[in-house]
């Protein structure tokens, strides 16, 4: 038997063989990308060839191989696919970074949730909530952007984060904000923090 690791290469091959076949379902192509993704180092050509193809399917299950690997450099990877072309990508490697609870990630998604108008700027939002408290500092912030888009992201990923400082200002968008839905969000995540808006009233 030959040894392990003069079977890896073979099996990155076979594996990236596999994800390039447009015939292949997504059940199979995603158990392929996962175990690309755990072959560590030894996928990372095969990997690279996904995230670089002209497709933006094998894109795709480039992100699902990356969030497998869940290295650093994987990291790295993801990063730069959030500006990708594709929005089905840039959601993919949002919520990929989220799941790995990437802290690193956390400027790039606020950035993504703040421009890209489209599913996958919500995703970047839905990341960053995922990190939670160390996201929590930038998504305050977004409660005062102009576009109302942007404020009602940044309210609902702090839904599930239960930040203290971000309750003066959830208290102004709720009080103050002409979107209905703005305002519940804040309403949402003051609730879950056990915060009435009556205690607030002078």
């Amino acid at each position: 038997m030959k040894p392990l690791s003069l079977r890896k290469p073979m099996q990155a091959t076979e594996l990236l063989k596999q994800l390039q076949n447009p015939e292949i379902d997504d059940t199979a192509a995603e158990q392929a990308a996962i175990a690309l993704g755990e072959l560590g180092d030894t996928g990372w050509a095969a990997i690279e060839s996904l995230a670089r193809a002209a497709d933006p399917d094998r894109r795709f299950w480039a992100v699902r191989a990356l969030w497998a690997n869940g290295s650093d450099t994987a990291i790295s990877e993801l990063l730069a696919l959030l500006n990708d072309p594709d929005e089905m990508v840039r959601s993919a490697a949002a919520l990929a970074l989220g799941e790995m609870r990437a802290e690193t990630a956390i400027a790039d998604l606020l950035t993504l949730l703040e421009t890209d108008e489209t599913s996958a700027g919500n995703h970047a939002a839905d990341a960053l909530a995922k990190i939670g408290t160390p996201a929590a500092e930038g998504l305050i912030a977004l409660l005062a952007h102009p576009q109302k888009l942007v404020r009602l992201r940044a309210a609902k990923a702090l839904v599930p984060i239960k930040s203290h400082d971000a309750i003066r200002p959830l208290i102004d968008l709720l009080d103050n904000d002409p979107s209905y839905l703005v305002r519940h969000y804040a309403d949402v995540a003051l609730k879950k923090m056990g915060v009435g808006q009556m205690v607030y009233f002078k």
